[in-house]
């Protein structure tokens, strides 16, 4: 597998064509040619992953500005339903850090699904990002396969490329989420629904209570998010 920057147009238009085979997405909820473009002439980064010359996967991100703060704004990673589960995804993280670092970019963020394990599994265990902002229903109504039937809250996920990992000690709260949110739906779409909402409510809770998503842990049943105190202070 190689993982390149991408910036001619008929390589961003497979990207196009790979986030409709992917997500399920309406037109309007397609990242264009154009804004891929846009993004790397700003600043910005877009990567592919080929497989015998074929894109597989891609990710992209933006330049974003806090408190006089640069860091880059991850938008969307899509990798091909037939190459799910073989670690591409985790190696376009990896190559987008070693870029940032060559950007002097400290932090990279992003949203992700509290509900959705494996992308908490990914995000938490294998690339050590923190979690303290949770969004209700950040996108509003959306017409993507992935998130039909449950409105778009969304943690932000935070990469601190070059901090050391936050031990997981003290008091610690855990807050549980099944292993398949996508199955549950299809089978019960009411009890995920009512998942949702007490999810979101320890989230909103325990981030009140100046605790953050540190941590993560399979169980048999799904995943334990693992929260510890000093959301207001860590890596300030």
């Amino acid at each position: 597998m190689i993982i390149r920057p991408l910036t001619e147009l008929g390589e961003l238009q497979a990207c196009v064509d790979l986030q409709r085979r992917t997500w399920g997405l309406a037109e309007i909820e397609i990242i264009p040619t154009r804004m891929l473009l846009t993004q790397i002439r700003v600043g910005g980064l877009v990567l592919g992953a080929f497989e015998d010359g074929k894109l597989v996967g891609f990710l992209n991100a933006t330049p974003g500005l806090r408190n006089r703060f640069s860091y880059w704004y991850s938008q969307m990673l899509a990798v091909d339903v037939e190459y799910r589960n073989h670690g591409i995804g985790v190696s376009l993280k990896l190559a987008q850090r070693d870029h940032a670092r060559d950007q002097g970019i400290q932090l990279i963020e992003w949203t992700f699904d509290p509900l959705e394990a494996k992308n908490a599994y990914l995000n938490i265990v294998k690339l050590g990002v923190i979690a303290r902002r949770y969004y209700v229903n950040l996108y509003g109504a959306t017409v993507s396969e992935l998130q039909q039937g449950l409105e778009s809250d969304r943690l932000i996920a935070e990469w601190w490329i070059d901090r050391p990992r936050l031990p997981v000690e003290g008091e610690v709260r855990r807050v549980s989420v099944p292993g398949d949110i996508q199955a549950l739906k299809k089978q019960n779409l009411k009890a995920a629904q009512e998942i949702q909402l007490q999810v979101r409510g320890q989230f909103l809770q325990n981030l009140k209570d100046d605790f953050f998503a540190g941590g993560f842990e399979r169980t048999e049943d799904g995943g334990e998010y693992l929260f510890i105190r000093g959301a207001s202070n860590v890596h300030s």
